[in-house]
């Protein structure tokens, strides 16, 4: 299988820690979290690499293309290499985050690399879709992500994972996209009571794609590839080059790289 040359960090920034590693299996979970989880912790603490990889990032279109600033998160994707289903990327908070019930379309690692989020588990009855009602999804187990917990999640698993402090860092190392999209419910409402209400008004079937900036418990939408979204949706995504610049200082300042 040939590498597609538009990754071009694939050969141009060689990483020994990656070399030899098969393509992971990720529904064989057990067997995946345990390589992932080394992997995601040899790479936290090779703060030479960490730091490598994270300022070639913006001389790669094909990673740039992956950074994103959203509603509650920033994004820095710093590796992918398709091919053995591993992609690294970096979540910084930058507001608070509601309860938001999903899955996801992979699978993925994550290590918690600065301050926590509360973690809750779910069960859905009669399963998860645009059609489940709040009530219909119970929460069944529920713990605190703390900087150094790690933890490995199959794409199916419902969960929340909601930023209750500022500046929260993970590293997440995913596996490739196995759906087209996943849905999401907010399980508390985002924004000013009035707000809601106008939104809740104005929204309309089908569910939307783009993450709403108010709405009222129960609202759903669609995480979705960056291949479902248009290109003025990816441009209003693309993270700058001042936040970029940003979080390049920050993560130094702060002793992540």
């Amino acid at each position: 299988m040939t590498t597609s040359p538009d990754r071009i960090h694939v050969h141009n920034t060689p990483v020994e820690l990656f070399e030899g590693i098969d393509p992971i299996d990720w529904e064989d979970l057990p067997g995946s979290a345990a390589l992932t989880q080394r992997l995601i912790r040899e790479f936290a603490e090779d703060k030479a690499l960490f730091r490598r990889l994270l300022l070639a990032v913006e001389h790669d279109p094909y990673l740039w293309a992956k950074c994103e600033e959203d509603v509650v998160e920033d994004k820095i994707v710093l590796w992918d290499d398709v091919e053995k289903g591993l992609r690294i990327r970096l979540r910084m908070s930058t507001d608070y985050q509601q309860q938001l019930a999903h899955n996801h379309r992979f699978s993925f690692t994550n290590l918690v690399l600065r301050e926590s989020y509360l973690h809750r588990n779910y069960v859905a009855r009669n399963g998860f879709d645009e059609k489940t009602l709040p009530d219909d999804v119970q929460p069944v187990l529920l713990h605190e992500d703390r900087a150094g917990d790690c933890f490995t999640i199959h794409h199916n698993a419902l969960h929340s994972t909601p930023f209750t402090q500022l500046g929260t860092i993970s590293l997440v190392l995913r596996g490739n996209p196995v759906k087209d999209r996943a849905p999401v419910m907010f399980k508390e409402a985002r924004g000013r009571e009035e707000a809601v209400e106008e939104w809740a008004r104005s929204t309309a079937e089908p569910l939307s794609e783009v993450e709403p900036e108010e709405a009222g418990v129960g609202t759903m939408f669609w995480r979705v590839g960056e291949d479902r979204e248009s290109t003025e949706r990816r441009a209003e995504r693309q993270m700058t080059r001042e936040k970029y610049s940003y979080w390049c200082q920050e993560l130094e300042d702060i002793g992540i790289i």
